[in-house]
């Protein structure tokens, strides 16, 4: 008898340090939801993944508890990433916004603004094509600039994403300002569905923070983004006064409400809802659905003159992509809006006479609105 009371004294014991491990292995994790501590700690590293000279000097304390284990290549369009590690075993991927260079590269991939299927290939001249998946649903579109950028980094973020899982780690926080959050939108759907493909460990486990995000998709894949991330896994911040977060340029026009829409027979709809048009409603109707595509074709023929041509010259060999005929970009995964109080106008005054555009962008006003 006392035997079996010490047997099960012995099991009930071992549940508990179990129960405990498990715990703690939870406690120590990525967890779900926004945490304004935890973004302040991965600022630091976000701002030096830009050289100094980039930003006029870093303005951020040293990074703490995170130390940098890669800086990948710079690609043709001038895209750069560092990983860091924790001394909990996360890796932390930041991703370089936009910078001024001489040959206008940077800036060339933000205004190579057309739209693609969130699904496709694309050229990438001497490199071949670069297949991607970043949407399982259908008509999903995302900024093609944006696609390049991803393809040009890929092989390095998938080698750099292995290593780091051969380590020992299962969490990897992803980090974008600027440019780098409209890329952090892609590389966080690419690496899900490679994941979710098996072609990335089911047990990585992946956090976004995407800081200052330009608009960098559609509704559609703005819904399959919020849906593959799931809740509390990915964060659009941006501060209220920011600029950036209000491009690209959108144009909606009434192709790119769902097929089944009040635009299908909207005389009738409105007949219906007790607004019966008026004698030039057709007219009137016309000019209003023409006006967007007419926008639509003026912006593609100065992206294909002014921008396509610099394009070719950084990428020898690049064939364009097939696009979607639209610019209806959208807001992307759960906002977070930081308000300035007034503390923070004493720092960044927001005077349109005193003009500095960078002023409330760049990471450091970031920085101050979340400590």
């Amino acid at each position: 008898m006392k035997k079996q009371i010490f047997s099960g004294l012995l099991c009930a014991f071992a549940m508990v340090i179990w129960l405990s491990s498990c715990k703690s292995d939870t406690q120590t994790g990525l967890k779900p939801g926004f945490d304004a501590a935890e973004l302040a700690t991965l600022l630091p590293a976000m701002e030096r993944t830009y050289d100094s000279s980039d930003i006029g000097g870093f303005k951020t304390p040293d990074p703490v508890n995170l130390k940098r284990v890669f800086r990948s290549s710079v690609s043709p369009l001038m895209n750069r990433f560092d990983v860091w590690t924790t001394s909990d075993k996360k890796a932390v991927i930041t991703i370089r916004g936009t910078i001024v260079d001489t040959a206008g590269l940077s800036f060339a991939l933000n205004f190579y603004c057309r739209m693609v299927p969130a699904t496709g290939s694309v050229n990438l001249g001497g490199k071949g094509n670069f297949n991607y998946k970043l949407a399982a649903l259908p008509g999903a579109g995302v900024h093609a600039g944006f696609v390049l950028g991803l393809g040009f980094m890929s092989e390095e973020l998938f080698s750099q994403v292995e290593n780091q899982y051969k380590e020992g780690i299962r969490d990897v926080v992803i980090v974008g300002h600027s440019q780098g959050s409209g890329l952090a939108y892609v590389v966080t759907s690419w690496l899900r569905y490679l994941q979710k493909d098996g072609k990335l460990p089911s047990d990585l486990r992946f956090k976004t923070y995407c800081i200052a995000a330009p608009k960098s998709g559609n509704l559609l894949f703005a819904y399959d983004y919020e849906k593959i991330t799931g809740e509390g896994y990915s964060y659009s911040v941006n501060n209220v006064i920011d600029w950036v977060p209000s491009i690209a340029m959108t144009f909606q026009s009434v192709t790119d409400f769902p097929k089944v829409s009040p635009f299908r027979d909207l005389k009738g709809f409105l007949t219906y809802a007790g607004f019966p048009p008026g004698p030039g409603f057709d007219i009137g109707f016309e000019a209003f659905s023409g006006a967007a595509p007419g926008v639509v074709a003026q912006l593609t023929q100065v992206i294909h003159q002014s921008i396509y041509p610099k394009i070719l010259r950084a990428v020898p060999g690049f064939v364009e992509p097939e696009f979607i005929e639209s610019f209806d970009y959208q807001r992307i995964g759960t906002g977070i809006s930081l308000v300035p109080d007034s503390a923070y106008y004493k720092l960044f005054p927001n005077d349109p006479a005193r003009f500095q555009v960078w002023e409330n962008h760049s990471v450091y006003p970031y920085y101050v609105l979340v400590t």
